[in-house]
């Protein structure tokens, strides 16, 4: 695809969240970089790192920007393969991963077994419109936590 491939109108059609134009090739491009620079597997690399890394009680907060981010750190913290074809959906997997956590005595936090985590909050964080108004780059963010045992 050439420059002038778009005619002017089309290219900024599609409209974001907040109903400013986008470009329509803005996802084509996010999703190069993402391939390019490996981003899913690095990320990967980094959650098992602080696996290994941090000590018991250690913390780890992970502030993801898109879906694909997201999904990883969820299915990293709720100890679902990440070889298995994607035939359940992830609320399915995440009930079978819950059915496997315990109760830790003490703190009253969900215990994953297979991993060692445990949720400090019940819910992704996301931000409210109140802070997307104020930083609308932030409107995809999602922030989740959870403490090693």
């Amino acid at each position: 695809m050439g420059t002038g491939a778009f005619p002017g109108a089309a290219a900024y059609a599609r409209k974001d969240l907040l109903q400013r134009s986008a470009h329509v090739a803005t996802k084509t491009f996010q999703a190069l970089r993402i391939f390019v620079n490996d981003e899913l597997n690095e990320l990967l690399k980094g959650l098992k790192a602080a696996d290994t890394f941090l000590k018991a009680r250690g913390c780890l907060v992970a502030l993801t920007f898109h879906s694909l981010e997201d999904r990883v750190v969820k299915r990293f913290l709720h100890n679902i393969d990440f070889s298995e074809s994607p035939n359940l959906s992830a609320r399915q997997k995440i009930r079978q991963g819950l059915r496997k956590e315990t109760e830790n005595v003490g703190t009253g936090l969900p215990q994953m077994k297979a991993l060692g985590w445990s949720s400090i909050q019940k819910k992704v964080l996301t931000p409210d419109s109140q802070e997307i108004q104020e930083n609308p780059r932030g409107r995809s963010a999602k922030l989740r936590s959870a403490i090693k045992l």
